[in-house]
């Protein structure tokens, strides 16, 4: 029986009675649970005793679990089964018949229950700031929000980010934007991408930008610490300037992402994006956009972080500025 039609049947497959799966952990410590996942070198263990567990995957020695699970390593390949003990300490047995991969958990990344809720792939952060001054009546908010949904062949991520300023005797400004994107996973880290957004800026005198992407990437470094991405593709805007009609254009695109994250207590996260967009039906006419996030738990799900963004326009509107530029500190949950 080919391989693809037993995952097929798998996926079809019911999931079998909840709470019957195994850990053992490097201390010795043996715990009967459910896992809800692995990601992000943590393993998502929910037990009837003690709630749901964020466990270290480093700190995890066995696991075992008869229902049927996607399992991804850092080399972006994919295997589909139970979960049964490998010959030695810190393996794991990939089984669906008479098909068996052994592999090395710490070249693990991800574990996702095949049949998983909608709501159980779900995962993000809210990241809101506020500062006031009174001396000069100063008052700054920003706002920015994420929410991704995986499924083994895609990855939905909505973003929404606003920032507001405004001051005494001087004219307030403001950013919006909100993006959504596609990603379908390839073989061998690749990746194609779609992406829908919308974005203003009083600052550069943009009253509406829509975008419209299409591309492809790959993943250059996939860890349980760190993840490398480049991608490149075409992308469509339709822009409007303060006091000018809407006009079109086709931009190339280069985008490179890259994110390091710590899951031993407590929790860390530094996220940077760089896209550069050079004009191909405007010559000479390059956009750049920069976003940058670092995070830092101080109570559990809660952070306190700091946000960075830069964008330039070499040829904006006439009068406009060419560059806008930001920080702010936040306060966050994720979830």
């Amino acid at each position: 029986m080919p391989r693809w039609f037993a995952a097929a049947l798998l996926a079809a497959a019911p999931l079998r009675a909840q709470k019957t799966d195994s850990v053992v952990l490097r201390n010795g410590d043996h715990i009967t649970g459910e896992i809800k996942k692995v990601d992000r070198s943590v393993l998502s263990y929910s037990t009837d005793d003690m709630g749901t567990l964020a466990i270290e995957w480093d700190k995890v020695v066995r696991i075992t679990s008869v229902r049927y699970f996607e399992v991804e390593v850092a080399s972006g390949k994919r295997y589909y089964g139970s979960l049964e003990p490998g010959a030695g300490a810190g393996q794991v047995v990939v089984e669906v018949g008479t098909f068996s991969d052994s592999l090395d958990m710490a070249s693990i990344v991800r574990i996702y229950p095949i049949g998983r809720s909608f709501f159980a792939r779900l995962d993000g952060y809210i990241n809101l700031g506020f500062t006031f001054q009174r001396a000069n009546r100063l008052r700054e908010l920003s706002l920015a929000t994420e929410v991704q949904h995986r499924t083994r062949q895609w990855l939905t991520e909505l973003q929404t980010s606003t920032y507001f300023q405004a001051q005494e005797d001087v004219a307030g400004t403001s950013r919006n934007s909100l993006d959504l994107t596609l990603v379908r996973f390839l073989g061998g880290r690749w990746f194609g991408l779609g992406s829908g957004a919308l974005e203003q800026n009083e600052e550069l005198d943009l009253d509406l930008r829509g975008l419209v992407t299409g591309g492809i990437g790959r993943y250059l470094i996939q860890t349980n610490r760190a993840q490398v991405a480049l991608g490149g593709g075409l992308t469509y805007t339709n822009e409007t300037f303060s006091g000018t009609s809407a006009t079109s254009n086709l931009e190339g695109l280069l985008s490179f992402a890259a994110e390091y994250y710590r899951r031993d207590t407590p929790k860390s996260d530094l996220q940077s994006t760089l896209s550069l967009y050079p004009s191909i039906t405007d010559p000479g006419r390059v956009r750049l956009a920069f976003d940058a996030r670092a995070s830092h738990e101080v109570l559990k799900d809660f952070t306190l972080g700091l946000t960075l963004f830069d964008r330039f326009d070499s040829r904006p509107a006439e009068g406009a500025s060419k560059s806008d530029f930001g920080v702010a500190f936040t306060v966050g949950w994720t979830f």
